[in-house]
């Protein structure tokens, strides 16, 4: 096979590991259940998130690559630290303003009532956000740098692999999520969105406790 090609299925199947990370899901089912368990808003939430964590996961990437540096073992602490800080703040949003990302204006006739766009700029910030933890496992994982090639063609096919990964990894699991909203009525789908919170929250702490031990 060649290197280019096993470069990009290399990320490929990596992007789909690292979307699936406990960290991701939460705060994507906490995204969520702010859309009011519409399918297209949640399928759309998670793939705003994906973006979002692709687009600065490569973008440092790409930077580090081209410089030629790494990142230290201190940078990847105090970087996940402030991951679980984004999901402690999501869980926190979602448990005393659930419906703050909402519309809070009326429709005209023949619109519907679709949450507000700043639900998908919260999504895509929090994916943005919560990549920086990842940069150096990303660099690290990266087949040129391990062999000193930084400007290796490889290098910059993995990385659109590794996005794509992500984008159908999180698209997935939004799609899943949405599925189940669907099915549950309001009343469910509030408690969905406490329980969902408050897991959230929880493992944004023990995130965050578990790195400054």
């Amino acid at each position: 096979m060649a290197p280019i090609l096993l470069a990009f299925l290399l990320g490929l199947s990596q992007g789909l590991l690292h979307a699936l990370g406990p960290d991701h899901c939460a705060a994507m089912a906490t995204l969520g259940t702010l859309g009011g368990g519409r399918r297209r808003v949640a399928i759309m939430t998670a793939l705003r998130f994906a973006l979002g964590h692709a687009a600065m996961l490569g973008g440092i990437a790409a930077v580090c690559l081209v410089a030629g540096v790494g990142l230290s073992e201190t940078f990847e602490r105090w970087a996940e630290v402030f991951g679980g800080a984004v999901l402690v703040a999501l869980a926190v949003t979602a448990l005393l303003f659930p419906h703050s990302l909402d519309h809070g204006h009326p429709h005209l006739p023949g619109h519907d009532r679709e949450p507000h766009e700043h639900v998908h700029t919260v999504s895509t910030a929090a994916g943005a956000f919560m990549a920086v933890s990842g940069v150096r496992s990303l660099l690290i994982a990266l087949p040129p740098l391990l062999v000193g090639g930084s400007m290796s063609l490889s290098a910059w096919t993995y990385l659109p692999g590794f996005a794509l990964g992500i984008l159908i990894g999180m698209g997935a699991v939004g799609l899943l999520f949405a599925e189940g909203l669907s099915r549950a009525n309001a009343r469910l789908n509030l408690w969905i969105q406490r329980g969902v919170a408050l897991g959230s929250g929880a493992l944004g702490l023990f995130w965050i406790g578990s790195r400054l031990v």
